[in-house]
C-alpha cells in the first residue's frame, strides 16, 4: 500500500490494520519514502526451532526439563 504522509496521519486506524495483517505501508513524505509494516516479537523458542527439542512443561515451576540435540 502506497500513502501520503497526510493519508498516514489521517487514516491511521486503517492502515495499522493494513499493517497488522501483514501488508508494508510505504509513506512518501516529500522525496523521503518510509515503511510501516508490524514487527514479529522475537523469543528465544525461535532461536533454537529445528535444532533441539525441549521436553517438561517450561511454564510449570518444580519441573525438570531439557534440551536434546
Amino acid at each position: 500500500m502506497n500513502v501520503t504522509s497526510r493519508e498516514f496521519q489521517r487514516d491511521f486506524a486503517r492502515i495499522r490494520e493494513a499493517a497488522a495483517a501483514g501488508e508494508p505501508v510505504y509513506v512518501k513524505s516529500g522525496s523521503q519514502e518510509f515503511v510501516f509494516q508490524r514487527v514479529q516479537p522475537k523469543t528465544w523458542q525461535g532461536a533454537l526451532k529445528d535444532k533441539v527439542k525441549i521436553t517438561g512443561d517450561l511454564h510449570s515451576t518444580g519441573l525438570d526439563w531439557e534440551a536434546s540435540a
